[in-house]
């Protein structure tokens, strides 16, 4: 159980409050399987059970479970009621959904965002720390590191609704990225669209930086399913 801390007493209620250390073995155990799906250890489809989880990594059931939940509300994992729990099948379905949605919020953010006065100077490094990335082809890595450059680009237009639901596609934006990297690498492709958003945020053209940012999406769900249907094909 976490251990509390020494409780507060609320002034307006007089009732005492109480803060809870985070449970950290959970949050490295979902961290941990977190790269295996999006590395291909754990594959689509791959079932996922406590047991054998908490014998691999070490620990007991209950972080494992905690994990598995966190996973699943990110979208890495599915849960059937007669088959249990299991890594995310990707299908073009689902790929359409996902950029559909990533499409029709993060160009405006990212209009948003160059039109504000925040920095794009933790963006600059997100995407230094994927070129990095690229040349050892280290795609689980690579996914994250693009996710955070994504994420450091919108985060500035300041706006927590936008920002949160787009938070939100993250995990599942990078496993089906990774997935289709393994298939057909457009690492260079993607890496100069990078560039070229954040020199349109970095100038304070919102026009520009929202259009690329729109284009870089379609391009990328135009890609994804067309590996999908040569998979499909064969």
């Amino acid at each position: 159980m976490p251990r509390s801390l020494p409780p507060t007493v609320d002034p307006a209620s007089g009732s005492a409050l109480a803060l809870e250390q985070p449970a950290s073995r959970a949050d490295r155990v979902r961290d941990a399987l977190r790269r295996a799906i999006l590395d291909g250890t754990l594959a689509p489809g791959r079932p996922l059970i406590e047991r054998e989880l908490a014998e691999l990594l070490g620990v007991s059931k209950t972080p494992v479970r905690e994990a598995l939940k966190q996973l699943h509300s990110s979208g890495l994992v599915e849960i059937n009621a007669y088959q249990g729990v299991s890594v995310r099948r990707i299908d073009a379905d689902t790929v359409r959904q996902l950029y559909t949605a990533r499409a029709s919020v993060e160009p405006a953010a990212v209009r948003l965002a160059t039109q504000g006065t925040g920095s794009f100077a933790a963006a600059r490094a997100a995407l230094a720390d994927a070129a990095v990335l690229v040349d050892t082809g280290e795609t689980a890595g690579l996914g994250i590191a693009n996710r955070r450059f994504h994420r450091e680009l919108y985060l500035a237009c300041g706006n927590p609704f936008l920002c949160g639901f787009l938070d939100q596609l993250q995990d599942l934006t990078a496993f089906v990225a990774t997935a289709g990297w393994r298939l057909r690498a457009t690492f260079a492709q993607e890496s100069a669209e990078h560039e070229a958003m954040l020199d349109a945020a970095e100038s304070g053209d919102a026009a520009l930086a929202e259009r690329l940012t729109r284009a870089h999406i379609e391009n990328a769900l135009t890609t994804l399913i067309a590996v999908l249907d040569e998979q499909a094909a064969r």
